[in-house]
Formats: structure tokens, sequence, C-alpha cells
């Protein structure tokens, strides 16, 4: 193949490559912050009794 036409692929293939690296970072993070921010997620608050203050 043409030597202009290898770097042409490599170029693009590159690009695509870092903006995939980008896009999954940026996902992650905010998977990561909007589990930070939930807490304990899924888990419902515990019942408390309301005559003997425990919970149950």
């Amino acid at each position: 193949m043409n030597n202009t036409l290898d770097r042409w692929i490599q170029r693009v293939t590159l690009a695509a490559l870092l903006a995939l690296t980008a896009a999954l970072l940026t996902v992650g993070l905010a998977l990561y912050a909007s589990d930070s921010k939930a807490g304990t997620a899924g888990t419902p608050p515990a019942a408390q009794d309301i005559l003997t203050e425990t919970t149950r």
C-alpha cells in the first residue's frame, strides 16, 4: 500500500482510540460520582419502631 495512506490510517485510528478513551473515562467518572453521591444504593432505610425506638 501507499506509505501516505498507511500514515493516514494510523492517524485516524489513533484519533478514534483517543476519543474512545476520553468517552470511557467520562462515563466512568460520571458513574463513580453518581455512586458516591447516592451512598448505599439499593438499600432502604431501616424501619424504626415508634414505641420501642428500636430498628426492626
